[in-house]
């Protein structure tokens, strides 16, 4: 009996940082890390369609806003040696000290140089929430559509003033960079790249394993936020 043939595993990236928010990490990682290649389920061993690893600046323990630490498996410098298809940047109360040039500038063009030689060797880089705050700083979402965390609307988009800021989708897909509104709404666009990377019957049997109803048009919002400040 010959054994199954599968896709290749793919390797998906979630960069944490200091105060980042709990669920944007692991309702994103949990649509990845619960799919199986068909014909195959949960209690399988490996392949996956997916492996996942948490990447930091140094590779040192980080601790979510009120919440767990995280111990990373690469720091900045193993990302960009290491095979990645997907880069995920998550939001929480960290991103604006994460962003602040005024008392951190050498940290923060740091993180954008690494930003962008990562923007060069994966195929999908995505965000949570505020996240997407650290594409627009970047310069990676001008010209492109984009979400964020609805009650951040007004102070993320400053970052990214050449952004088409989407205020209402759930998630907005923009080719190679795909955002997603607050919170829960990143577990509903973690489900779709599933689908998007490893087909939709991948995606659905993900869903159901993880018991998770998931929003699957992002056009169809939950939650409708006030007009955006002008």
């Amino acid at each position: 009996m010959t054994s199954p043939v599968f896709p290749r595993t793919q390797r998906i990236g979630i960069f944490v940082y200091p105060n980042f928010e709990p669920i944007d990490v692991w309702g994103f990682a949990e649509a990845f890390s619960i799919a199986r290649f068909l014909g195959t389920g949960y209690s399988d061993p490996p392949p996956y369609p997916f492996e996942i690893v948490l990447i930091s600046r140094d590779g040192c323990n980080v601790k979510s806003i009120n919440g767990p630490s995280v111990a990373p498996d690469w720091d900045f410098k193993k990302a960009l040696q290491e095979p990645l298809d997907l880069l995920m940047i998550p939001g929480g109360g960290g991103t604006w000290p994460l962003l602040d040039e005024k008392d951190h500038p050498a940290d923060v063009a740091a993180l954008l140089e690494w930003v962008h030689a990562m923007d060069a060797k994966v195929k999908i880089i995505a965000s949570v929430c505020t996240g997407a705050g650290v594409l627009a700083r970047a310069g990676l979402l001008d010209g492109l559509p984009a979400a964020t965390n609805h009650g951040a609307f007004d102070s993320v988009r400053l970052w990214g003033p050449k952004v088409l800021w989407d205020s209402v989708s759930r998630w907005v897909d923009a080719g190679k960079y795909v955002s997603s509104a607050g919170v829960s709404a990143g577990t509903d666009m973690g489900f779709y790249l599933v689908s998007r990377m490893a087909g939709r019957a991948v995606a659905e049997n993900a869903v159901s394993a993880a018991e998770y109803d998931w929003h699957r048009d992002p056009q169809t919002p939950i939650y409708y936020p006030p007009q955006a400040q002008v």
